[in-house]
Formats: C-alpha cells, structure tokens, sequence
C-alpha cells in the first residue's frame, strides 16, 4: 500500500519568487531519492502538496516541511493508505492553483464531510492540466 498525505501552508513569500524554484529543485532530487512521488500546486499567497510513498518516509518528509522557514501554517488535511500511486510518473510535479480549486478544496477541508477521493481526485487533475 501507499501512503499519501495532502497538507497546505501558508507561504512567506508571494508565488514566483526565488524560494519556488528552490524549492521544487530540492524536491525533485530528494523525493527520487527517498522514492516519494507527488504534486505541489502553488496559489498566490501558499502550497497545498500531496506526497505519496511508504508511511514512515512521507511522514519524516512532512516534519521536516512543517520545520521549513519558508511557509508556516504548515496544515496536514488529509492521508491516507492507496494500492497505487496517483503521481507516479513525477517525482514532484507543479503546478498552479486556481481559485476556483482552491475553493473546491477548501470547501473539502472543511467540517466532517470530507471526500478523500474527490481532493485528490482533484489535485491529480490539476497536475495533469499543468
């Protein structure tokens, strides 16, 4: 099984800066070398990341991320446990958030109502488009 996590944060710096590249460039190398896969979808003012691989790998990620100067509001939404890999084929994709997305997950993330399946239904959705 695959484990897969989604969390969104809050960013200290606004989209296209600097940071954004570094950061997508660490993930590339780090994730194929952990064997962690997923997307990083970025709107104006934060991230909303999904990361998939074994458990224990995709969880010390995640501390390490929520340590990360470079965002705060570091919020886990959701996990959980998958046959397959939803973002095999990228090793960190990319890709940017629209509001109407963002909308769609934010009213996913709130209350008891939660579809895991439609979030990150979702998400891969938007990675492919990107």
């Amino acid at each position: 099984m695959i484990y897969q996590l989604l969390y969104t944060s809050r960013s200290a710096v606004p989209r296209g800066g600097g940071s954004d590249l570094d950061i997508l460039a660490a993930s590339l190398t780090n994730n194929q070398r952990l064997g962690v896969t997923g997307c990083l979808l970025r709107e104006e003012s934060g991230f909303c990341q999904v990361l998939e691989g074994a458990k224990d790998t995709v969880r010390g990620l995640f501390e390490q991320i929520r340590r990360d100067q470079r965002h705060f509001a570091v919020t886990e939404r959701l996990n959980r446990l998958v046959p397959a890999r939803s973002f095999a084929s990228w090793s960190m994709c990319y890709g940017a958030l629209s509001a109407e997305d963002h909308a769609f997950l934010s009213r996913r993330f709130a209350g008891e109502a939660r579809n895991l399946a439609l979030v990150f239904d979702r998400v891969r959705a938007i990675a492919v488009a990107s």
